[in-house]
């Protein structure tokens, strides 16, 4: 079942009933269309990927592409970052935590929706086990330096290299945009000590 009804699942999430296996498991917020959940599931069948997906027909679209690919190592989960976060996620679970080109919320009254804040840092970095990663990529100069200034700020993320973290992953559907625009992409890259 690539669709996990969260009213059937043991909560906080519990890999081995969702995959059916143990196995490295990574974490993408904001799934989107899924070209970059679907590349990095065809290229890495040993390790688990679960997405989450807030709007409707993305999460609809996704799950749809997964199973007409026959990606069996994927889940995806119709929920809020907010949820998965401090609801969903089991301490020291995740090997990855892949972030891809959040809403940046540019204007200052919206800055309060904003994903990257402390508390989901901290939210973040329980999550993630020793010695993994949290990966964030966007195109808003102004958000990236919000991000780098909250990542800075919790004391068992430590920063690494970025271009090294990505170079071996796939690019998003709004990577290929923005490259196509012109636009600048910012990656930052983190480690859980």
């Amino acid at each position: 079942m690539i669709d996990i009804d969260l009213n059937a699942v043991t909560v906080p999430l519990d890999w081995r009933e969702l995959f059916g296996r143990e196995a490295a498991t990574d974490v993408e917020i904001g799934s989107g269309k899924g070209r970059f959940l679907l590349a990095l599931a065809a290229g890495r069948p040993e390790r688990n990927l679960l997405a989450v997906e807030r709007a409707g027909v993305y999460h609809k679209l996704c799950c749809e592409r997964a199973a007409k690919h026959g990606l069996t190592n994927i889940r995806l989960l119709r929920t809020t970052a907010e949820d998965l976060l401090f609801r969903l996620l089991r301490p020291s679970s995740v090997d990855t935590l892949f972030i891809l080109f959040p809403d940046p919320w540019p204007k200052k009254r919206h800055h309060k929706r904003r994903l990257m804040t402390p508390d989901s840092v901290a939210a973040m970095t329980a999550a993630i086990r020793p010695g993994g990663r949290l990966l964030i990529k966007t195109d808003h100069e102004g958000y990236a330096a919000v991000i780098a200034e909250v990542l800075a700020g919790a004391p068992a993320l430590r920063a690494i290299d970025a271009a090294a973290a990505f170079a071996a992953l796939p690019a998003s559907g709004f990577e290929h945009k923005y490259r196509d625009q012109g636009r600048a992409i910012f990656s930052i890259a983190s480690e859980r000590v």
